[in-house]
C-alpha cells in the first residue's frame, strides 16, 4: 500500500500587523519573502503594507497585538489553514 504523504498538508497563513495597523491580518505570502513597504493581499481582500524589520536586540512593537481581523479569521478557519503569528 502506498501512503499519500501530501494528504494532510495544509497551506500556511501568516498573521501579521501591517504598518500603521492595530490588528493582525492574515496573508498566504511568507512575510520574510517580501520587502518592507510592499503592499500584499490579505485574506479579507485588503492590501497590507509590510512594516520595517525590528532592529536586532529589540522586541517588535507588534508582538503584544493579538486582535485579529474578523474576516481574515473566518476565511482562515473555513479554509483550515495552518496559522503562524509573524512579527517583524
Amino acid at each position: 500500500m502506498i501512503s499519500d504523504v501530501f494528504r494532510d498538508e495544509q497551506q500556511d497563513v501568516f498573521w501579521i500587523v501591517g504598518a500603521g495597523c492595530n490588528v493582525r491580518h492574515a496573508t498566504t505570502l511568507r512575510p520574510g519573502a517580501v520587502y518592507a513597504g510592499q503592499l500584499i493581499p490579505c485574506l479579507c481582500d485588503e492590501q497590507l503594507k509590510v512594516p520595517q524589520p525590528t532592529p536586532s536586540g529589540r522586541q517588535p512593537n507588534s508582538r503584544p497585538i493579538t486582535d485579529k481581523c474578523p474576516e481574515c479569521a473566518r476565511k482562515a478557519t473555513d479554509s483550515e489553514f495552518s496559522e503562524i503569528t509573524w512579527d517583524f
